[in-house]
């Protein structure tokens, strides 16, 4: 029995990390929600759920913490290069993304797997959704995606 004990303990070890990595089922609807400003943005709650499930971020820049979501991660079927949330200090609460894709790609993909339509809102590099969310070229080869609202 006591041999037991340890395998399976060594199993559930090896077990969360690689749950970690991958982080949990609730990303696509919970960061994907907040991000198409479907759901409210919670700074705080946020930088906890994305320091739990991946880890303290890299850099504090522009009034944002930045967080790199692991090798291979998508949303919405686009590549992840960073995560970024509103920093504490800030007059905002934000959520954002840079996409691995084309400004062009990334509207696409996103129209066709979520339904939602990105529409020219500062001349053809700042496309807005109904929603309020905004996708803009980044260094031309990214994009970012973001959401956000005045603190209340």
């Amino acid at each position: 029995m006591a041999r037991k004990i340890p395998a399976l303990l060594l199993s559930a070890l090896w077990f969360v990390p690689a749950a970690s990595i991958s982080g949990p089922s609730t990303f696509e609807p919970l960061i994907g929600g907040a991000l198409l400003c479907r759901d409210r943005i919670d700074p705080v709650y946020l930088k906890d759920y994305l320091i739990r499930f991946y880890q303290e971020p890299y850099k504090t820049e522009g009034e944002a913490h930045w967080f790199k979501p692991g090798r291979g991660k998508k949303l919405f079927g686009v590549m992840l290069e960073d995560i970024f949330v509103s920093a504490e200090g800030s007059q905002y609460a934000f959520l954002g993304v840079v996409l691995a894709e084309s400004l062009s790609l990334a509207r696409k993909t996103i129209l066709e797997t979520e339904g939602i339509d990105f529409q020219p809102f500062s001349g053809e590099t700042v496309l807005r959704s109904a929603l309020g969310s905004f996708l803009i070229e980044y260094d031309k080869t990214q994009t970012k995606l973001y959401c956000v609202k005045h603190r209340q």
